[in-house]
Order: C-alpha cells, then sequence, then structure tokens
C-alpha cells in the first residue's frame, strides 16, 4: 500500500483495503487509523484521477482550431448548396426539386464530415 503510486491504485485495491479494515474491526481490532487513511487515500486517488484527465482535455488552442475548421466546413457547404441550386434551375428543375437535391447532397456531405471529424 505505501509503495504504490496513486494513480496507480484502482477502486478495487481500495474496496479490498477497506474490506479488509472492516474484517479486522468485526474481529475487535481498533483500525479507525487505518478507516481514515484509507479515506484520505480514496479523495487524493480521486482528486488525482480528476487533475489527469483534466490534463488530457483539450485547450482552448485546439477548441479553436476546431471551431475554425468548422466553420470553414459550413462555408463551403453552403457555397456547394448555392453553386448546385444555379446548376439546377436552368436545368428546368423546379426550384422545390432544386431544394430537395441541395438538402440531400447537403446532409450527405455532412454525414461524411461527421465521419472525417
Amino acid at each position: 500500500m505505501d509503495t504504490m503510486q496513486l494513480l496507480d491504485i484502482t477502486d478495487h485495491k481500495l474496496l479490498c483495503w477497506r474490506d479488509a479494515i472492516y474484517k479486522a474491526m468485526t474481529l475487535g481490532f481498533q483500525v479507525d487509523l487505518l478507516l481514515n487513511l484509507v479515506r484520505d487515500l480514496a479523495r487524493a486517488m480521486f482528486g488525482a484521477w480528476t487533475i489527469h484527465s483534466m490534463r488530457s482535455l483539450p485547450g482552448p488552442d485546439e477548441i479553436k482550431t476546431s471551431i475554425d475548421t468548422l466553420n470553414l466546413k459550413q462555408r463551403e457547404l453552403e457555397t456547394q448548396d448555392r453553386e448546385l441550386r444555379v446548376l439546377l434551375l436552368p436545368q428546368g428543375v423546379s426550384t422545390d426539386g432544386s431544394n430537395c437535391v441541395a438538402e440531400v447532397v447537403t446532409r450527405s456531405s455532412q454525414k461524411a464530415s461527421s465521419i472525417l471529424f
């Protein structure tokens, strides 16, 4: 217990230690110190896990880059939608028909984007 790194402690190990302490308690041993130690260890462990997981979250620069990429993709889709409508209307396709075709193309492009991003 005293040679382990904080991030190497699992919730299973904590539960095993707790069970051993409770078993010692039922046998009449004084375990208040150990019980408090395991509680403090659990708090420290969950705090370390939280800090460790927060470090793996994307930073502001990565989020800004993602936002810029998504905005660029949205502008590309809007441009593609306008170009498609311009191409379909002279071909005798009704406005409603061109809207339907443009919507289908746009949706399929969005699905492709969601796979890529």
